[in-house]
C-alpha cells in the first residue's frame, strides 16, 4: 500500500487509557448504604442521602422494609466527573429482587447519594 502521508493524523483505533478505580471511600460509602437499607436502618441511609431526593430515599427503604433481604449484588457502576452511578440488586428468602440505581458523589469529605430510582417494577433497558 503506497504512504499516504504523515500517519499520525491516520483515523483508526485509538489507545484505550487506564481505568481509574473508584477511590475506596466511595466503595465503603456505598457497601455502608447497601446494608443500612437491607438491615432496615433508614435513618442511617436518609443520613446518607442528599436534601433533595430523601423522600425517594424514604420510598426505597419503605419498599424493603422487612422483606428480609440478605445478599446485595452491585450489577454495574459508571463514572461521570467524580460522580458514581450504581445499579445494585438486593435478594433475599422473603421477596423478589429489588433492583434500583442510585447516584453517589463527593460532598466535602464524604460521599452522599444524589439521586435514586427504583427499577423493580419498570420495565426498560435499565432492568435487566
Amino acid at each position: 500500500m503506497p504512504d499516504l502521508g504523515n500517519r499520525a493524523n491516520v483515523m483508526g483505533p485509538q489507545p484505550i487509557g487506564p481505568i481509574k478505580q473508584p477511590a475506596p471511600e466511595m466503595m465503603a460509602a456505598i457497601d455502608r448504604f447497601l446494608n443500612a437499607l437491607m438491615a432496615g436502618h433508614s435513618e442511617e441511609a436518609l443520613a446518607m442521602a442528599g436534601s433533595d431526593i430523601r423522600d425517594k430515599v424514604s420510598g426505597i427503604a419503605d419498599a424493603l422494609k422487612g422483606r428480609g433481604y440478605g445478599e446485595k449484588k452491585i450489577l454495574g457502576k459508571a463514572r461521570v466527573g467524580e460522580h458514581y452511578f450504581v445499579k445494585a440488586r438486593l435478594s433475599g428468602s422473603k421477596g423478589n429482587p429489588f433492583t434500583f440505581q442510585f447516584r453517589i458523589g463527593p460532598d466535602g469529605s464524604r460521599w452522599i447519594v444524589k439521586e435514586a430510582a427504583n427499577l423493580s417494577d419498570v420495565r426498560s433497558a435499565w432492568t435487566k
